[in-house]
Order: structure tokens, then C-alpha cells, then sequence
């Protein structure tokens, strides 16, 4: 008897045998075996926990970094008032001492070298600093031509003045049997 068999059928290769082809016994292992299983979850802890420490960790030190950024600025900005507040300070020392007049009659440092009282000699007084020396105190502080005009051409009529330039204010009034009298303070938000 004749077997028929169609198209397809003829055209497959006839199998081999198993024993034609060695295979070694680790390929022939189950496919499901060959992917590494997931560590076994330990008894005594639920997975969650590494996952939340960790992020607990990772939140603590976060914060931790950025408060001690924060604890560092205020430092740096604490010593660098404290440095602007000695800088201020010196303004008004710094002058009197550049023209010789530190001591000198007619001068009195206040408020921590903030102000400098003035006190010119007037023709009734006995006592009083020289206008030389007042006017080398606005030269050293840079007083503008302007204002110092405007001290110059003070009368005893005019009452008391007040001008300000670079941080630095004056009020002042004239009189002849008084002199020129007035007060020099540096502004709280100047820097030298």
C-alpha cells in the first residue's frame, strides 16, 4: 500500500535522534529554572522596612545638609554685620585722627564712634575747637563742596541745618557769640 502524503509533509526533515546530538545536562534544564529566583523575604522583618529606612535615611540627611548651609550663611552674615557695624564705627574716629584733632577742644566721639559732636569756638566762649580743624573733619568726610557751602553761609538767622551725603548727616547752626555747633552721625545703613 502506497502512503499519500501531502506538500508539507514531505518537505520536513525526518527527526534525529536524540542520541544523535548530545546536549550537556544544564541546557536540558527547565527554562523556568534558568531565571535566578527573588531572595526569600527574611521571617523576622517585613520588606517594607529597608525601603522606608532608606528614605527616612536619605530625608534626615537631606536636612541635615541644608540646616547646616543655612547655620553656616547666618554665620557668615552675623560676621559680616559685625564687620560692617566696626567699619561704621570707625568712620568718625578715623577722621579726627587723620587731621590731629582726636582729644583735640571742641570735639566729642558718641554712640560707639557713630557721633561726633562739634563745637567751634564762638567770640564769647572761652573754649571751642578751630574752625581748621572741623573743616579738615568734612574734608576727611568727603563733605561735598555743596554742603560745605551751605555750612559756610549759615547765619544766626537760619536756625539749625541739616544736610546728608554718603550715609554721613549733619545738623549744625551758627552764631557768632556761639561759633558753629553741630553734630556729624553715620546712618545705620552705611558702609566704609
Amino acid at each position: 500500500m502506497t502512503e499519500q502524503h501531502s506538500d508539507d509533509e514531505r518537505s520536513l526533515p525526518a527527526p534525529v535522534p536524540a542520541a544523535a546530538h548530545p546536549v550537556p545536562d544544564a541546557a536540558v534544564a527547565d527554562p523556568v529554572d534558568a531565571v535566578p529566583a527573588a531572595p526569600a523575604a527574611s521571617a523576622s522583618r517585613p520588606a517594607w522596612v529597608l525601603p522606608t529606612a532608606t528614605g527616612v535615611a536619605g530625608f534626615l540627611l537631606g536636612v541635615l545638609a541644608v540646616g547646616g548651609a543655612v547655620l553656616v550663611s547666618n554665620l557668615r552674615a552675623d560676621r559680616a554685620e559685625a564687620a560692617a557695624i566696626d567699619a561704621r564705627a570707625s568712620i568718625l574716629p578715623d577722621a579726627l585722627d587723620g587731621c590731629d584733632a582726636t582729644g583735640a577742644d571742641g570735639f566729642r566721639l558718641g554712640d560707639g564712634g557713630l557721633s561726633l559732636t562739634f563745637d567751634m569756638k564762638g567770640e564769647d566762649e572761652s573754649r571751642g575747637g578751630d574752625y581748621v580743624d572741623i573743616a579738615c573733619v568734612f574734608l576727611a568726610l568727603d563733605m561735598p563742596s555743596a554742603v560745605m557751602s551751605h555750612v559756610d553761609q549759615t547765619t544766626s538767622m537760619d536756625g539749625r541745618q541739616t544736610e546728608m551725603w554718603d550715609g554721613i548727616a549733619v545738623s549744625w547752626s551758627y552764631h557768632p557769640d556761639r561759633g558753629l555747633d553741630g553734630v556729624l552721625t553715620v546712618d545705620e545703613d552705611v558702609e566704609s
